[in-house]
């Protein structure tokens, strides 16, 4: 009986970890509509102007050259931008990179006290044998099972987008929780 308990016991965190395993990427899926977003709670006595001079401010430090701000709204705390930003990804056997190119926009809606980012319309592009292919995120996501040799090409983007998009939500954070005031 003991060793029976003592079995159970050595098994039951595999098993918890193997119901618990998701994707490893952090975007979130809605039908086929895939992105990055969320409500973020700051300081209630931050105002609607406060969060949109750290938005304003958020995308400065983004620091990508080819930004193209389509909705520039202070009163009702709405700024929406077009990025277009080169990046890579690994190689198959992990050593370099590929490169590629990576289109999305970045909606920010600002109430008093909390703020929703939305990073959608992501694509990626890369040549691959001289010829230019561009995947939605969506498209990425249903082709990235992996290889007999290495890591699938798509994974690889994903990861590498994934990533760079956290990062991105860091210092989107970082930036919103300071009145820009304070910078």
């Amino acid at each position: 009986m003991k060793k029976l308990l003592f079995s159970a016991i050595l098994l039951l965190p595999l098993l918890v970890n193997a119901q618990a395993k998701q994707d490893p990427y952090n975007y979130r899926v809605q039908d086929n509509y895939l992105y990055y977003g969320d409500v973020v709670k700051v300081d209630t006595t931050f105002t609607v102007m406060d969060l949109y001079k750290s938005a304003k401010l958020f995308i400065t430090k983004l620091a990508v050259q080819n930004t193209k701000i389509t909705t520039d709204d202070p009163k009702s705390g709405t700024v929406v931008a077009d990025f277009e930003e080169p990046t890579k990804y690994k190689t198959k056997t992990g050593i370099g990179s590929n490169p590629m190119t990576v289109k999305y926009t970045i909606k920010l809606e600002l109430k008093q006290g909390r703020y929703r980012y939305t990073i959608d319309n992501i694509q990626a592009s890369y040549t691959d044998d001289g010829k230019e292919t561009t995947y939605s995120l969506n498209d990425l996501n249903k082709e990235k099972g992996g290889g007999i040799v290495g890591v699938g090409e798509e994974k690889r983007m994903l990861s590498a987008m994934d990533a760079a998009f956290m990062k991105k939500i860091n210092l989107l954070t970082t930036t919103m929780s300071k009145r820009s005031d304070d910078f």
